[in-house]
Order: C-alpha cells, then sequence, then structure tokens
C-alpha cells in the first residue's frame, strides 16, 4: 500500500468486457475515488487512442494525464495504491496469488471455447475441459470463508468473478452448459462472490442482455448463440 494516491483515476470501459469488470471490482474493494467512462465498440471516445496506444480496454487515466492498461497491470496499481489491503501480507502468497489470478486467463479461454464450439458434441467436450481446470485451482483455496483467501478480500477474487457471473448467467439462459461437476470449494466461491455486493455494483445495465450481445459479437456462429436464436 501507498500513502501516494492519485489526484483522480478514470476507467474506460465496455459493459461486456469480463477484464474491465475485474478492474472495476478491485476499484469498488479499494476505497478509491474513481469515475468510469463507459462506452461501446461502436460508440468508441475519442481520446482513446491517446490514452491506450492499443486501443484496448480496460485503461485507468490517472491525474487526467498517464494512463495503464492490461487488467493485471492495472489490478496490481491498484493493490499498491489502495488504503485497503488487496493482497495477502505474505510475499511467497502474494506472487502465489499473482500466478493463479493469471491462471483466469486460461479458464476463460477455455471458456471462449465452449462459446464458440460448433455443435452440441463439441460444446459438451469442451465444458468438460473448462470445468477440469477448476480442478487444479481448487487444491490452492486451502482457506475456509468467502473468498479465496478466506475472509480477506483480493485481486484475485477480482479475477474469477466475472468469470463466475458468465457461468452462471450462461446456465440460466442455456442449461444444457453444466457447472455441477464443480470442486465443492470453488463452487461455494463462486455463490459467494456473485452474491457479493461487490460484484453486483461492478455490473453495468441489464447482464443478461449484456451477455447475449457479447455472445452475438464473440461467440455469433457457435452452437449456443444459435440455440438461443431459435
Amino acid at each position: 500500500m501507498s500513502n501516494n494516491q492519485p489526484e483522480s483515476l478514470e476507467l474506460y470501459l465496455f459493459p461486456s468486457c469480463p477484464f474491465a469488470q475485474r478492474v472495476n471490482m478491485s476499484l469498488i474493494r479499494s476505497g478509491l475515488e474513481y469515475s468510469k467512462k463507459v462506452f461501446t465498440p461502436m460508440d468508441m471516445p475519442e481520446n482513446l487512442k491517446q490514452i491506450s496506444p492499443l486501443g484496448n480496454v480496460p485503461v485507468l487515466l490517472i491525474n487526467n494525464k498517464e494512463s495503464i492498461f492490461e487488467s493485471a497491470v492495472i489490478a496490481d496499481y491498484i493493490a499498491q495504491i489502495s488504503p485497503v489491503s488487496l493482497e495477502p501480507k505474505d510475499e511467497i502468497t502474494r506472487a502465489q496469488m499473482r500466478a493463479w489470478s493469471n491462471y483466469s486467463d486460461d479458464c476463460f479461454t477455455k471458456f471462449m471455447a465452449v462459446l464458440n464450439a460448433e455443435n452440441e458434441k463439441d460444446m459438451l467436450e469442451a465444458n468438460e475441459k473448462f470445468i477440469n481446470a477448476f480442478h487444479v485451482l481448487s487444491n490452492q483455496r486451502i482457506n475456509k470463508g468467502p473468498y479465496f483467501y478466506g475472509e480477506q478480500y483480493t485481486t484475485i477474487d477480482s479475477s474469477y468473478g466475472p468469470l463466475f457471473l458468465r457461468m452462471k448467467t450462461l446456465n440460466q439462459l442455456f442449461p444444457a452448459f453444466t457447472y455441477q461437476s464443480l470442486p465443492d470449494n470453488i463452487s461455494q466461491w463462486m455463490d459467494n462472490l456473485c452474491n457479493s455486493d461487490t460484484l453486483k455494483d461492478s455490473i453495468i445495465g441489464n447482464f443478461n442482455e449484456v451477455f447475449k450481445m457479447f455472445l452475438n459479437k464473440m461467440a455469433g456462429s457457435g452452437y449456443i448463440n444459435q440455440q438461443l436464436q431459435k
């Protein structure tokens, strides 16, 4: 944690972007004051290229002049300046947390394989591989409590919360996608995060509709989206 807190923070994000939601969750928990600039890929702000070299979101504008992009980097920066501790105190555990936070990207890639599967058989196979990825993670969640590290909310919770939300939303829209075989400790963590005010407050708009738009854009020809269109 640092006492050198910026005068202003502005988060640029799409409502459908899980990586932007990850940053938003960390900011909500940080106790820092910040504002949001919400837009869509069809309505990009004129200054986005100036503050985001790759034109991507999320991007965090600091004091109206400096910017940071890439969600993991932004989350780490937030943890360093937050008046609230968002990381384990132990240095080794803190490093492990960052490694397993990055593992959420692998899990999200497997989730996208489910969404983009061309037929039911491929979707079910991709779903099995996706759920199996959490069995690896379950061995690391050894603390009882609502969050990954027990009672303390850390940035790893922000990393997986957006994915858990999308899993639950997809199951509601398309019950053939199931996560019943998740390890119990991961399932409990998922429920705790999805029921938390932190995750609920990070949602922008009607998330079912936001998620459907995400499906149309990112997996429009996939089996799941085609079934939902019927």
